[in-house]
């Protein structure tokens, strides 16, 4: 897009300029004369303006999609003292007629701009309706309505639901244990016995002041406790709980 075509020039008859561009500008259509008013629409609020004040109401920042709506005229002669586009870029109404019912029914949104002043549009555009129509005595010349939508690419925001957490693995990659856990110091001098059972079958011998843990169980006088990688049964009266 080359906005060179939008800048201000010395031969322009005024100081606005309105375009109706299409593919990526390279088809450009310089309305020929401006209208009197515009009937703008922002965040649901109706407001018409005097084109010369239009700055006034946009403002930019996040709002709805702008609804503009105008009344002018396809005349069908050059003039430079009512037009506002270049004789070299008058168009006849009937190759405006012809180009505004294509924007109607084109496939993707049109470049609307309008430049000049103290303010700019620049955006582009759906062209909603198109009403031409004729007036007696005036032959040869095409009178409009248009409305036009800002053109918005629409965003849907979507909801993830959030995954239930697992419950944390232990490094060995089973779950943790809701078993109570109880320590034990070892007070016999000469050791402690960790037996297969009550009176059972030695598995180890846990030295003096070592520290053991039990899950709680107990047959008895004996604990049920873990000495290294080993679970076997103690005797209580030489295990004092920390």
């Amino acid at each position: 897009m080359s906005s060179n075509m939008f800048k201000q020039n010395v031969n322009n008859p005024t100081k606005y300029r309105m375009f109706f561009n299409y593919d990526n500008d390279k088809k450009v259509y310089v309305a020929p004369m401006l209208p009197a008013k515009i009937a703008l629409t922002v965040n649901g609020k109706l407001t018409s303006v005097d084109i010369d004040t239009f700055g006034e109401i946009l403002h930019r920042g996040k709002r709805d999609a702008i609804t503009i709506e105008f009344e002018s005229i396809f005349p069908s002669q050059y003039g430079k003292n009512y037009c506002a586009c270049m004789q070299k870029e008058f168009k006849k109404p009937s190759v405006w007629h012809k180009w505004m019912l294509a924007l109607t029914n084109a496939k993707n949104p049109f470049h609307f701009v309008l430049v000049g002043g103290p303010f700019a549009i620049n955006m582009y555009a759906d062209l909603a309706s198109y009403v031409p129509y004729e007036q007696g005595g005036d032959v040869g010349t095409v009178y409009y309505k248009v409305k036009i939508r800002e053109h918005r690419k629409v965003s849907v925001s979507t909801y993830k639901k959030k995954a239930n957490k697992k419950p944390k693995k232990t490094s060995t990659g089973k779950r943790p244990s809701n078993k109570k856990t109880i320590k034990y110091k070892v007070t016999a001098k000469s050791g402690l016995h960790l037996r297969k059972g009550p009176n059972s079958t030695i598995l180890g011998l846990m030295p003096y002041g070592k520290t053991v843990t039990s899950d709680g169980k107990k047959k008895g006088n004996w604990y049920h406790v873990k000495y290294g990688s080993k679970w076997g049964y103690a005797y209580n009266t030489w295990l004092k709980k920390m």
